[in-house]
């Protein structure tokens, strides 16, 4: 997305539980030269929104001098979370250079966010009669200011930010697994929720947030180490899994029926994430869901010295093959 500008050399992923980074040995074949991983104490972040900046940018910079990173630039994703897509219908007589300033005078009016203040990039889709879709992505700006700060209290550069969505499924069509034709629904499953973006001719149509009920896990832990501990009282797998399924299953009908009036259907799901029991979940997908879901396998994507790459740093992955 264009919030900022030049090349970036370092992608991080910053979430309520850890941050994650990678770098780039190879594109073509996709070599990953390096990839860390720091668990984040219980409060740093809350729900995307970082609520403390000081602490946040001290263990970046432990990171920053642990991975060596100083003074390096960086793109990093933003949290699920926070984040909102919308699908907006322009009236084409707007000239690209007013564009934004034609949506932020309809702000509140014809296009609305659940926020004040937001930053906003939006990705033009197609032209329908004397209107044109765009793809509006929005931010907090309040919330943004905070990761840009704690980044470059850390020595970082931020060059440029993302949705995890755009990341996941960059890496899936960089590897050609997916087809232009088809329509896919990408789940990205975490400990806080499901983010579920339906993508059709490559491009995100619609975008979802699902979050779980906060007492599926209690979080313990120091800057180190993050433990995930489930409450006997109040969790249940199974009980964590049906509610899944029917908000799939929900989200597939709204798709099919509400956005395609019964004409087209999800042909196959993409799932990343780093929940801890999402390989039961796939599997789970697998036997209820009659439909396909597309994999990579573990020779496509390899570290430098020839080990497998975790799912967690699939979206870290995808953000640096940004612009292939």
């Amino acid at each position: 997305m264009g919030w900022f500008r030049n090349k970036s050399t370092v992608f991080l992923v910053i979430q309520d539980q850890n941050v994650r980074y990678i770098s780039l040995k190879s594109k073509s074949p996709l070599i990953i030269q390096k990839l860390g991983e720091k668990k984040l104490p219980a409060g740093m972040i809350v729900e995307g929104k970082v609520i403390e900046v000081k602490a946040l940018s001290q263990l970046l910079l432990r990171c920053v001098k642990e991975w060596r990173l100083k003074g390096r630039r960086v793109r990093f994703v933003i949290p699920d979370s926070i984040s909102v897509v919308r699908q907006v219908s322009i009236p084409s007589i707007i000239p690209e250079e007013e564009l934004m300033d034609y949506i932020n005078v309809e702000l509140g009016i014809s296009i609305h966010i659940p926020f004040d203040e937001p930053v906003i990039d939006v990705h033009k889709l197609q032209r329908k009669g004397e209107n044109t879709d765009y793809l509006l992505f929005a931010v907090p700006e309040a919330v943004m200011a905070e990761y840009v700060k704690a980044l470059e209290d850390a020595t970082l550069k931020p060059i440029d930010a993302e949705i995890s969505a755009l990341a996941n499924y960059r890496l899936f069509h960089r590897l050609d697994k997916v087809d232009n034709n088809q329509h896919y629904l990408s789940l990205n499953i975490d400990l806080e929720g499901i983010n579920a973006t339906a993508f059709y001719q490559h491009t995100p149509v619609f975008t979802r947030y699902i979050r779980f009920d906060e007492s599926t896990y209690s979080l313990t832990g120091s800057d180190n180490t993050l433990a995930i501990e489930r409450e006997s009282n109040a969790y249940d797998s199974a009980q964590a899994w049906n509610d899944m399924s029917t908000e799939i299953e929900r989200i597939m009908s709204f798709y099919q029926f509400s956005l395609s009036e019964g004409s087209n259907s999800i042909n196959a799901l993409i799932i990343t994430g780093d929940h801890p029991e999402l390989d039961i979940f796939i599997q789970k997908i697998k036997s209820d869901f009659a439909i396909p879901i597309v994999d990579i396998t573990q020779e496509e994507i390899k570290l430098d010295r020839g080990m497998q790459v975790p799912y967690k740093f699939y979206t870290a992955i995808g953000l640096g093959l940004k612009g292939e």
